[in-house]
């Protein structure tokens, strides 16, 4: 078997191109012009170079073969054509002008709804702003005030531990104290026993009110309370109860409550924390500076110095 082109012997495995015009010849693939630029564009090829030329001029004369009449009435139909497309070319214009124009409109509304999300922004920042402003504000006026009702007290003082009898003398009791620990009772402007804290809480403490000029009598009272180590209610009362008896610094609820937290959180690494003249001192050691803790912020600073 061979090549209808180059009369060269075809390979029996070898793939070949089989012509499907008049021909019906094969060829070799190389032999066919123009058939591997068809094959790499996707195009199918049916036809060798001969048939393909002989398919081409059986068009052109069919067409040339044509009457006048025919070719007419093929203008025509043609031209009847052109207002339908006309018409469906108008429809899609207004079609895409109303889409243009529905787009110039969102990219309009688009603008000012970033404009007014960018002054919503502003405005929320502002009110944040103001807002910490605000609680920071509040912050220290709660402090301000805390540190007046603390201020208020500096001439208090606070004894736990007596027993409430019935019928008592406070004032007798607080007098008594005063001769076991050795220090006078002179400045004394008013005593009163507080109401239990709890329900059912059957002790309170007294609390002692010094004269505003009595302070160093005041300061007395608190530097002999050691002296009250071994003493206990019942011998100051008669009644039954042996409790411990304490004197401290008259503190507000706030002041108490701060420093329970601090003896909680900084009792491992603080070896002294007491009570001055209302403020809660802590320090390390006995070298160190003491550091004033006013509120849990300062609770946290301080763990922080330690980790």
């Amino acid at each position: 078997m061979e090549c209808q082109r180059c009369k060269k012997g075809l390979s029996k495995r070898g793939l070949h191109f089989v012509c499907q015009g008049q021909c019906q010849g094969i060829f070799h693939r190389s032999c066919v012009k123009g058939l591997t630029a068809d094959l790499k564009a996707g195009k199918k090829r049916i036809h060798c170079n001969n048939c393909e030329e002989d398919e081409s001029e059986i068009e052109d004369q069919e067409e040339e073969g044509r009457e006048p009449d025919e070719i007419l009435k093929d203008i025509q139909k043609n031209v009847r054509a052109i207002p339908g497309l006309l018409q469906q070319l108008e429809s899609i214009k207004h079609s895409m002008s109303l889409l243009s124009d529905k787009y110039d409109t969102l990219l309009s509304e688009h603008k000012k709804s970033k404009e007014k999300i960018h002054k919503l922004e502003k405005t929320v920042e502002h009110i944040n702003n103001k807002c910490t402003y605000l609680e920071k504000n509040n912050v220290a006026l709660e402090q301000r005030v805390h540190d007046f009702e603390q201020t208020a007290r500096k001439h208090n003082i606070e004894i736990v531990g007596i027993e409430p009898m019935p019928d008592e003398n406070v004032k007798e009791v607080v007098d008594k104290i005063g001769k076991i620990i050795n220090v006078s009772s002179e400045d004394i402007e008013w005593v009163r026993r507080n109401q239990p804290r709890k329900q059912g809480l059957k002790q309170a403490s007294i609390i002692v009110g010094f004269k505003t000029s009595g302070t160093e009598s005041r300061d007395a009272w608190l530097s002999q309370r050691r002296k009250l180590t071994d003493v206990t209610s019942d011998k100051i009362t008669g009644g039954t109860n042996n409790n411990k008896i304490y004197i401290n610094e008259d503190l507000t609820k706030e002041t108490r409550t701060l420093l329970w937290k601090t003896k909680k959180e900084l009792h491992r690494n603080y070896k002294f924390i007491w009570v001055s003249k209302g403020k809660i001192l802590v320090k390390k050691t006995e070298e160190d500076n003491s550091i004033w803790v006013r509120t849990d912020n300062d609770i946290s600073d301080l763990l922080k110095t330690t980790t």
